[in-house]
């Protein structure tokens, strides 16, 4: 966990009064950083991306270099902005134990899933994308799959809609990494797609109820 995040976990404990309207606005930065982030793996991403990487995939890396950089730099600051939310729900909810555990397991997901995009950031053609790409689809989206799930248990209230909508979208992220696991490209497309359509305004309807 860089320092920065680590200040920013610690402060939302007692955020003071200049700090509280930073801290209530982090439900809304991770929906626009992973709601950006989603965009760009559909669209300037997609092409390079495979669990079955080839040549052709290799191809327009190398000739859209400077775009699949932006890209994965926009999804590093995702997986970053989803832990300073896993922080910020945790705070909101007490910090039980539970709500601990939850963090913790966030912040291995975080970690896993940024060194995974900081090689594919990097990308030079013997890179192993493939094995970036499961790291991040399965270990990273595991563990913010139960950490998001531990998370809804660690608060006490949730109204029936919130709480489906919440449920479905990180039992879609485990299913994901089952997905990733065994390297089925199709499969991957479309819970990626079902999940940030539900977790980008979840995060923000959330982010209203729990403030």
């Amino acid at each position: 966990m860089t320092p920065a995040v680590t200040l920013t976990l610690r402060g939302m404990r007692r955020p003071d009064g200049g700090a509280r309207r930073t801290v209530a606005a982090v439900p809304a930065v991770a929906a626009a950083l992973n709601g950006v982030a989603a965009v760009a793996l559909a669209t300037v991403l997609a092409p390079g991306v495979s669990l079955t990487y080839g040549p052709d995939n290799a191809a327009y890396i190398a000739t859209h270099l400077w775009v699949w950089r932006a890209g994965w730099a926009l999804w590093i600051a995702a997986a970053v902005s989803l832990l300073v939310f896993f922080g910020w729900w945790a705070a909101r909810a007490g910090w039980p134990v539970v709500a601990r555990v939850a963090v913790v397991i966030g912040a291995v997901g975080v970690a896993a899933d940024v060194t995974a995009e900081a090689r594919l950031f990097v990308w030079s053609a013997d890179l192993d994308v493939s094995g970036a790409l499961r790291q991040s689809g399965v270990i990273a989206n595991a563990c913010y799959s139960v950490a998001g799930a531990l998370l809804m248990l660690a608060t006490p209230v949730w109204p029936r809609l919130l709480a489906w909508w919440g449920w479905t979208v990180w039992i879609l992220g485990a299913g994901l990494s089952v997905a990733a696991a065994v390297s089925s490209d199709l499969v991957s497309e479309v819970l990626t797609a079902a999940i940030f359509v539900l977790f980008v305004p979840w995060l923000l309807a959330a982010g209203r109820r729990l403030s």
